[in-house]
């Protein structure tokens, strides 16, 4: 089994609690033998993924780094880290 270890700090309890509700559905699609597991910690959301191989590991740490990145962007957190291009 192989494992990854995320961490994103969003700034407010309220912030990460948010994101932990948007993105717990998620967290309880099996797929691929892919597990994750959402821990509230404070103002930081905690992510442990396990596959079963390497490449579906990448693959589902890619996917779950894009839905953070989501959640953020519509919640608008994060000082502007999550934003793309230059303006």
């Amino acid at each position: 089994m192989h494992r990854a270890e995320l961490e994103f700090k969003l700034g407010s309890e309220r912030a990460a609690s948010a994101a932990w509700r948007a993105l717990l559905p998620e967290s309880r699609v099996a797929l691929r033998n892919v597990r994750t597991h959402l821990t509230l910690l404070g103002d930081s959301l905690s992510a442990v993924i396990e596959a079963e191989d390497e490449s579906a590991l990448r693959a589902a740490v890619g996917s779950f780094i894009k839905l953070v990145y989501l959640v953020i962007e519509v919640l608008g957190v994060g000082g502007g880290a999550a934003r793309s291009g230059g303006g």
